[in-house]
């Protein structure tokens, strides 16, 4: 198989990053839900990649933003070690990580060292604000829209603006990632890591530790146990009650996130296949996404979302 074409910018990168030193075993990686470009390389036996994203009008501070967010955060030692950005260009280059995505787990020695990693991030120098967590509901709902003829459902659109009224006073408490699915963390020998700095920005900490809950701590007593390790101590009703609060936002993104995949589809799948528990479905999807329909992730997301807003006393009044 021969290399990638390399864009222009990502040669001139190479070329600031490692002046005169020859690039070898180049390959291209895939850029997840971003649609970021990716390429892995070696120079001098060390493995790097290198990133590219197609500037956005819409947002034009992400390049700066995320370049400044990953910055940090690898100054931090959380991120992978940076050896170039460029906000002009959009492209980064950063220490290719031998390390494996996190997975469900009890393991108190892993849920301790992703506590410690996240605590480490949350309390470093501030990170820039980014666009609002209803700016990106905006988005998806217009998507799904012009993708399949309509939107978000309003129950969850209703449901996600009031969890953002309540949560508010803590909606750019610290350093946050604010997309920490479980790919977007690597396992590797002596440390933890966060990847894919897309999203990151000022954000409440609690929300980072909802979304790692979703996938790889899926069971209570798991989530407790994070919550603990995180805080460094038992957890009070106050924490546990905005852990819940966040877990219920954590969801309900997730929910717009997949409806909005179902949109690029075509639209929801057929109702007999949107019972199943939240559980259940994850695990399936785990395992094979490719014969999962994101509807009924979506589906199964939304009904969590219900039952944990129900237990909110700040959601009882919505209809």
């Amino acid at each position: 198989m021969s290399a990638p074409e390399l864009h222009p910018d990502v040669t001139a990168a190479l070329e600031a990053a490692f002046p005169g030193r020859p690039v070898q075993d180049v390959t291209s990686l895939s850029g997840g839900f971003s649609g970021a470009a990716l390429i892995a390389f070696v120079v001098d036996g060390a493995p790097y990649v290198a990133k590219r994203f197609a500037l956005d009008p819409s947002d034009p501070e992400r390049a700066a933003r995320e370049s400044a967010c990953m910055r940090v955060a690898s100054e931090r030692g959380v991120a992978p070690r940076l050896h170039h950005a460029d906000a002009r260009t959009g492209v980064t280059i950063m220490d290719r990580i031998a390390g494996t995505p996190l997975r469900p787990t009890s393991d108190p020695m892993q849920i301790e060292r992703v506590a410690a990693a996240l605590r480490r991030l949350h309390d470093g120098p501030p990170f820039p604000r980014g666009p609002s967590r209803m700016d990106f509901l905006r988005f998806l709902d217009a998507q799904c829209a012009a993708l399949a003829g309509v939107g978000l459902p309003a129950e969850l659109v209703r449901t996600i603006a009031e969890l953002e009224r309540v949560s508010a006073p803590h909606a750019h408490a610290a350093a946050c990632h604010r997309d920490l699915n479980p790919n977007n963390v690597l396992v590797a020998a002596e440390r933890v890591y966060f990847v894919d700095w897309t999203h990151a920005g000022a954000g409440d900490p609690f929300i980072d530790l909802a979304q790692l809950g979703v996938f790889a701590y899926p069971r209570p007593e798991q989530r407790e146990a994070l919550l603990e390790a995180y805080l460094g101590r038992p957890a009070n009703d106050g924490e546990r009650e905005r852990a819940r609060l966040a877990r219920a936002i954590a969801l309900a993104f997730y929910a717009a996130s997949f409806f909005f995949g179902a949109a690029r589809l075509g639209g929801p799948p057929p109702e007999d296949d949107v019972s199943r528990p939240l559980a259940e479905v994850l695990a399936a999807f785990g395992a094979a996404p490719e014969r999962t329909h994101p509807g009924v992730v979506a589906a199964a997301f939304l009904r969590e979302v219900r039952r944990e807003a129900r237990a909110l006393d700040v959601l009882r009044g919505l209809p």
